[in-house]
């Protein structure tokens, strides 16, 4: 089969390779979609510390099942399936306490395993077991259900900073995951969702789909714009990896509000300075986010079935696979916002 086939740094060729053997309680999936994270163009340029090479990336996919190991499992040849890339134990205390995105033994597909930019892809028999493979909505196209994944580390960052009823969340960066927090916080309840961003490519897109309110961060102090549109912040977001943004979301935090860390900062940024004593004094609280569960996963799926989420817009470039490193430079580039590898 065709893959793309990452082997070192910056060193990735689209080639030929075997297809995956079916093995005993796996299933093999034939790739309709699969999306260009971030973090693939971060793996292509630098590494990540979960990733194995040599490896075929992608882990935002989605594609139909043409093979089903042997075993006792609901799936049959011709389903149109979405997976979770977080393969957990299914054993351990936080996989029984409902957060396998927490397993001490987890591994990722498009890291430890094969993942989507390939023709086909297998999902091991503990991803099956454990509910990794969600079955798309026959509203939904594949496209749109590749989105699912990052959607539900949407989902598992709301969660986890309880976003209510009338409030005020900040969310930093202008993205894809930007785009999906902000109106994940209106169903969530939220009155008024603020981005903030830097970025031209970003601003102008965020202004053709008429965000409610936009602060452009080369102009203008993001704290004191903030606070001018409605006093401070009850959530803040920070959906990029820029390390001065969370300084920032601390400081127009209202009393008792949360700041979730929901994006991993550059090696050499680990330990920022924050104001402790504001913490303190204002009771807030600090939460972080990672990665996502089966379940919010399935739960993504409803709400773009629902059409509660206009993902559509966000893609904004279908590519076939021979294209990926192009895709990665407009990624790079701000050039894009969802880039979906659909021509295998």
């Amino acid at each position: 089969m065709k893959a793309a086939v990452l082997s070192g740094i910056e060193n990735l060729e689209i080639t030929e390779v075997n297809r995956p053997v079916c093995n005993s309680g796996g299933v093999l999936l034939k790739l309709e979609a699969c999306a260009i994270c971030k973090t693939d163009t971060k793996m292509f340029h630098s590494g990540h510390r979960d990733l194995k090479l040599p490896r075929i990336l992608g882990h935002e996919l989605a594609g139909t099942i043409i093979e089903v190991g042997k075993g006792d499992h609901k799936f049959d040849v011709g389903d149109r399936v979405q997976v979770a890339p977080g393969l957990p134990c299914g054993g351990c205390p936080f996989c029984i306490s409902g957060v396998p995105n927490m397993c001490d033994k987890m591994s990722i597909i498009g890291f430890h395993h094969d993942g989507g930019f390939a023709e086909y892809m297998l999902v091991p028999a503990n991803g099956v077991q454990n509910g990794c493979i969600n079955q798309i909505p026959l509203s939904l196209s594949f496209e749109a259900a590749s989105l699912a994944e990052p959607l539900a580390c949407c989902i598992n960052a709301q969660e986890l900073s309880k976003i209510k009823l009338g409030d005020t969340v900040v969310i930093f960066g202008a993205g894809p995951l930007g785009h999906l927090h902000r109106q994940l916080a209106h169903i969530s309840g939220a009155s008024e969702v603020i981005l903030i961003e830097n970025s031209p490519e970003r601003i102008a897109f965020a202004k053709k789909v008429a965000v409610e309110y936009l602060i452009d961060s080369t102009k203008d102090d993001p704290v004191e714009a903030v606070k001018e549109i409605t006093g401070g912040a009850d959530v803040v977001i920070p959906a990029c990896s820029d390390p001065e943004v969370l300084a920032l979301g601390i400081e127009m935090l209202n009393k008792r509000g949360r700041i979730v860390f929901f994006s991993g900062l550059p090696h050499g940024y680990e330990n920022i300075p924050i104001d402790h004593n504001m913490i303190h004094y204002k009771e807030l609280q600090i939460v972080g986010a990672y990665g996502c569960t089966s379940e919010q996963n399935r739960k993504a799926l409803k709400i773009l079935a629902a059409r509660k989420i206009a993902v559509e817009e966000l893609i904004t470039h279908q590519i076939s696979l021979g294209e990926l490193i192009n895709g990665f430079e407009l990624v790079d580039a701000h050039k894009a916002m969802e880039i979906v590898v659909t021509s295998f």
